[in-house]
């Protein structure tokens, strides 16, 4: 009976991905990971529901929000959020918070 080969251990998910990723997309994902706890600890559970981060382009924060009320609900938010936004990633990372219709 031929002998098992060993199986090599398993690596830890930050390694594999250190091999795919380059170092500025470390600091795009960890961005992404801050913003995200952000939006979750100011937005309701309720419109949070109603509303999708889509990305951060040029410090502008863009949202898609199902339309209604739910825009007028995210614009009372916003001086919150940014603040929060701003003492998360650091000044003016992140200007404007930009809605746009939710579709679906």
């Amino acid at each position: 009976m031929a002998a098992r080969k060993a199986t090599p251990r398993p690596l830890p998910v930050r390694e594999v991905l250190e091999g795919v990723l380059k170092p500025g997309d470390w600091h795009a994902l960890e961005q992404r990971r801050r913003i995200r706890e952000v939006w979750e600890r100011v937005v309701p559970p309720s419109l949070r529901a109603q509303t999708a981060l889509v990305e951060l382009r040029r410090r502008e924060l863009v949202v898609a929000v199902t339309p209604g009320g739910w825009m007028q609900e995210l614009h009372f938010l916003k001086p919150r959020l940014l603040a929060e936004l701003d003492q998360a990633l650091g000044p003016g990372v992140v200007r404007e918070v930009r809605c746009l219709p939710r579709e679906g």
